[in-house]
């Protein structure tokens, strides 16, 4: 997003991301597509493609009637994903563990205390340059939906893997009004 920040680790990124949000003609979309990029850049170019054959069931383009058809995601990857993603994510987030997601089904994970709405204060900067890319990025670009759900009162948040999330509209992480 052409923004930088002399102050290191997640200050740093809170930092350019309050900056990037306050530029003048910001919009949220711009935001959504700036984080999108930051969370393809710390997959490496081999994960997404990886996790689309794997854990989405989307056929790669090969050279067949099937290319770019998706089968899945496969019954695994909402419980995979749980389980792998609080090894590469917890700089960004805090501690996180497995838990189940709000239909009872195996694929929840507990952000216990999220770091980057901990340490920003700002419930724009979370839904904005948080839950609607890490929503978008997962659909989009890995073919796994993920339901985001922060608590702005304890600053715990519910991910969702596999779980459709609400419009915007409906979703109450959004004020209204």
């Amino acid at each position: 997003g052409g923004v930088t920040s002399p102050k290191e680790g997640i200050l740093g990124l809170v930092d350019q991301g309050r900056t990037f949000m306050l530029k003048p003609g910001q919009t949220p979309e711009a935001q959504h597509k700036m984080v999108s990029d930051t969370l393809a850049g710390l997959m490496t170019p081999v994960l997404p493609p990886f996790y689309r054959i794997f854990m989405s069931g989307i056929v790669p383009k090969i050279g067949t009637e099937f290319d770019g058809k998706q089968f899945g995601p496969w019954f695994y990857a909402p419980w995979l994903t749980s389980v792998v993603t609080p090894t590469f994510f917890g700089f960004l987030v805090g501690p996180s563990r497995p838990n189940h997601r709000k239909d009872g089904q195996l694929g929840g994970l507990v952000v216990e205390k999220c770091k980057f709405l901990q340490k920003s204060g700002c419930k724009g900067l979370c839904l904005h340059q948080c839950k609607l890319p890490a929503q978008q990025f997962f659909k989009d670009e890995l073919g796994l939906p993920l339901t985001v759900s922060p608590n702005f009162v304890t600053q715990e948040c519910q991910w969702s893997f596999g779980e459709s999330p609400l419009p915007a509209s409906e979703d109450p992480s959004f004020p209204t009004g």
